[in-house]
């Protein structure tokens, strides 16, 4: 760390600043989720380059110098991508989006203290990898990519960062409930060793899922909840390993016998009368609020409120947690949070979205 002292600025240029920031931070984002669908887009290229440059000379005229040299060397890769002279793929949106973040959280602190701790290390870590990224080959660049995004976003989701407000323990009475809860952990623990993409996914769900529940005031029964998180991929356990593991597209046939888990799954509480919500939710997790979910097409108002956390958690997982058919690494917490809610309306509830963003926005600064 070494010490910055702010230059003496007046408070409104701060704010004017911070507020042409976010106003770039959503032209860029607009951008980087265009070329996630056309990376060869020159205007989209144009763009993102366009938005950083500009935060880059903001920063430089008013003197905040520690972290030009940081954006200035993403900048560098940004000008490579739009000359043609390396590929864009969709870790590029992650470095990019981080990047803006740790410049926003800098401006802020600039603005509320007169000296700052910067962390000259990492910056220059983040520079020297951008120098090493810019000189390899594009064979090279995939995994450097992966170490830059790493050494710029420490805050990269591990298990153990999601807490909800009171951990959920596993109970020791012997009631039917808690009983039928231990069992099906115990399952669902066997379940997730035919994959080493499943290693205690059902757990980390059921943490989001009941800190997400109670900001809302848990208004979904938090057994029946927990119930759902652990059956709800049941079913994926009795698929072929080879589908499980495919890294190519999936054929319409494969599409079909996934989407069929759910039925496999919600079939293990078929006799379990009191977990007849917890059965709901696992039969609905796959719909969507727009309708073009599975395996019934229902639409927001008709699927449980359960069944819309569960398909949430499930959802952001996925973009933080590698799978063997998706190809992006583990994606930072500002880049999974601008997906979800992109998501909002058409594959996810805007409700429990807007639940979501609380509950997550709390959570964060509770590590600051």
């Amino acid at each position: 760390m070494t010490i910055f002292e702010r230059p003496a600025i007046d408070d409104e240029v701060y704010q004017e600043l911070l507020d042409e920031i976010k106003d770039l931070h959503q032209q860029a984002e607009t951008s980087l989720i265009a070329l996630e669908h056309e990376p060869n887009n020159e205007q989209h290229q144009h763009s993102v380059y366009r938005s950083i440059h500009t935060i880059k000379g903001d920063l430089g005229i008013i003197g905040l110098s520690p972290m030009v040299a940081v954006i200035g060397a993403i900048e560098d890769l940004l000008d490579l991508v739009r000359k043609g002279d390396m590929s864009y793929n969709s870790v590029f949106s992650d470095i990019v989006l981080s990047l803006i973040d740790q410049v926003t959280e800098f401006v802020e602190t600039c603005q509320n203290q007169e000296v700052i701790d910067v962390p000259d290390r990492r910056y220059q870590s983040v520079i020297d990898l951008s120098a090493d990224i810019v000189a390899a080959n594009d064979t090279e660049r995939q995994p450097l990519l992966g170490r830059l995004l790493a050494r710029l976003s420490p805050e990269l989701i591990l298990d153990s960062d999601i807490q909800p407000q009171q951990q959920y323990r596993p109970p020791h009475t012997e009631d039917d409930w808690d009983y039928d809860l231990r069992f099906f952990r115990r399952l669902m623990a066997e379940v997730e060793r035919r994959s080493s993409y499943w290693h205690d996914r059902a757990d980390r769900q059921l943490k989001i899922a009941l800190m997400i529940n109670r900001y809302a005031g848990s208004p979904v029964d938090e057994k029946q909840l927990t119930a759902a998180c652990y059956v709800h991929d049941f079913g994926m356990g009795f698929m072929p390993l080879t589908l499980l593991h495919q890294s190519e597209p999936l054929t319409p046939d494969q599409h079909k016998s996934i989407q069929n888990h759910v039925y496999l799954s919600a079939k293990l509480l078929e006799n379990l009368d009191y977990w007849k919500a917890a059965k709901l939710m696992v039969l609905q997790h796959h719909e969507h609020a727009d309708g073009n979910g599975y395996p019934l097409g229902l639409k927001d108002n008709e699927i449980s409120d359960g069944a819309k956390i569960l398909a949430l958690v499930d959802t952001f997982d996925a973009m933080t947690h590698e799978r063997a058919h998706q190809h992006h690494l583990k994606r930072p917490i500002s880049r999974a949070v601008a997906e979800i809610n992109r998501l909002a309306g058409t594959q996810l509830s805007p409700y429990w979205v807007t639940v979501f963003n609380e509950a997550m926005n709390n959570l964060v600064k509770s590590w600051r």
